[in-house]
């Protein structure tokens, strides 16, 4: 399998509170190499029933993945809603856009 595409995991950690009270968080950047693969109308039509907006599924090595919650592909930030291991070594990310700017854990 070829591996068309690169994507760049982020990973979230609090790090403290500010003078507010409010989580301040530091993301982590990781680089690699996944495929982009067309959501399913029946993936779709069934996150949309528990409200979810899937707009995109990537295939990456499962051995790099490391339950990050965040992604960027292409310039656009994504928050990975569902994950799917389609093999020993493949795993498919379900993300959808995130409007949110990331801000919830």
């Amino acid at each position: 399998m070829a591996w068309e595409n690169d994507v760049i995991l982020i990973r979230r950690k609090e790090i403290g509170l500010d003078e507010l009270k409010q989580p301040i968080f530091e993301d982590t950047r990781e680089e690699i190499a996944c495929n982009k693969r067309s959501l399913t109308r029946s993936e779709f039509y069934f996150a949309s029933q528990t409200d979810l907006k899937p707009s995109m599924v990537l295939e990456v090595h499962s051995f790099e993945y490391d339950n990050q919650d965040y992604l960027e592909f292409e310039d656009e930030r994504y928050k990975v809603i569902k994950t799917y291991e389609v093999s020993s070594n493949i795993i498919e990310l379900t993300c959808e856009k995130d409007n949110g700017g990331g801000t919830d854990v």
